[in-house]
């Protein structure tokens, strides 16, 4: 029920977003600069808002974001892809962010999300053919110049989401479950992502990905683990890590 209140309420954002925004574009075409200093302004105003709007609207939901190198098989027609599509409305998300069982469900809303501003272009404000002269309420090119990957897209982004996703395990099947660094250790990583598994990582390289998280939570506006939860959490997932 949650979650369904905030796509709604995201869809309504960019509705009125778009709104105000083809009334900027009104303003300019009807301004007595000439048609190139025009264009290149509306070009200006096309490329930042609605990254800008997206990502403060999914400030509890995204990560800061990693660079298109940083994703696995960066050269990849999925990570390629990827790239592309997802970072138009906010900043790239690293696929281990979910776990395989979680990226279908996220990956259809924002597919959705996508179609639905692609698809305002040709609308127009007063419908088909109106106010704009049929070319909808960003000329044509498409809400803030977003774009909605085809089906085929779709399906290798998802594949390639999936591959790369989150090891995950239950909180039950975890090892030592019932000891306080696993209690601290499901309960915390569990608030923003299925529970990874403590083999995910070698004892050498779980003191900067917990380092990360806490990070990643303060920015998300998590609740933030403390200084001795952080040292037991880490200190659990070393004892229990990859051997290499």
């Amino acid at each position: 029920m949650k979650r369904s209140r905030t796509d709604a309420l995201i869809s309504l954002v960019i509705v009125l977003a778009a709104a105000a925004i083809a009334q900027t574009l009104v303003a300019c075409q009807q301004s007595k600069v000439s048609r190139n200093k025009t264009a290149n302004k509306e070009q200006q105003t096309n490329e930042n808002p609605m990254k800008q709007m997206m990502q403060s609207m999914m400030s509890g939901v995204v990560t800061p974001g990693i660079k298109p190198d940083e994703l696995p098989d960066p050269n990849s027609a999925g990570a390629e892809l990827v790239a592309h599509y997802c970072a138009q409305c906010h900043n790239l998300p690293n696929p281990v962010m979910h776990a395989a069982t979680e990226w279908p469900g996220i990956a259809e809303r924002m597919f959705r999300r996508e179609s639905m501003m692609a698809h305002m272009s040709g609308m127009g404000m007063m419908g088909q053919g109106g106010m704009m002269g049929g070319r909808g309420m960003m000329g044509g090119a498409g809400m803030m110049n977003i774009k909605a990957p085809t089906p085929e897209e779709q399906n290798t982004i998802l594949s390639y989401l999936k591959k790369h996703a989150l090891t995950s395990v239950t909180a039950s099947a975890i090892p030592a479950p019932h000891t306080q660094g696993a209690l601290l250790f499901a309960a915390t990583c569990s608030r923003c992502h299925a529970l990874p598994n403590p083999k995910t990582h070698t004892a050498a390289e779980w003191p900067g990905v917990v380092a990360q998280m806490k990070g990643f939570m303060q920015s998300m506006g998590k609740p933030v683990m403390t200084g001795s939860e952080e040292q037991k959490i880490t200190v659990y997932l070393e004892r229990n890590a990859k051997a290499h």
